[in-house]
């Protein structure tokens, strides 16, 4: 019996007394935290195209268009995706009312077509997917 007095006695000494939780429950309920929708994120690496136009030298922007389209075809074969395309077109920005009019947007540097129950990522002829800059 000793033993099991014992075994009791340890029990109780693990587990939260009835004290403690009368405690903590006269702070009063917690707020909930606040959720704030995401926007949705395009998974491309190298979407974002580099900033090539702030070159003046017509042949450091194709050298730096050159550079970036070999980073991220590269980036894409190693991690299994499709190729981005080699070009670049310009579409409103996500969220904006002309987006929302004309039903396109550039997303993190991937075009979107708007479906009626979501978003389409664009893709060329040749089945890469379409970058894109925000106007």
């Amino acid at each position: 019996m000793d033993a099991r007095i014992g075994f009791f006695m340890a029990l109780m000494a693990l587990a939260p007394s009835a004290h403690a939780q009368q405690m903590r429950s006269a702070t009063g309920p917690q707020p909930a935290p606040k959720h704030t929708p995401s926007v949705p994120k395009a998974h491309n690496p190298g979407a974002e195209p580099m900033k090539c136009d702030q070159f003046i030298d017509p042949r450091m922007r194709l050298y730096c268009a050159d550079i970036e389209r070999g980073y991220v075809q590269g980036e894409a074969r190693r991690q299994g995706l499709p190729t981005p395309s080699s070009e670049v077109v310009r579409l409103p920005a996500y969220g904006t009312a002309e987006s929302k009019r004309v039903g396109a947007a550039c997303l993190s540097g991937t075009a979107m077509r708007r479906l009626s129950n979501g978003w389409e990522q664009l893709r060329t002829a040749k089945g890469e997917w379409l970058r894109c800059r925000e106007q």
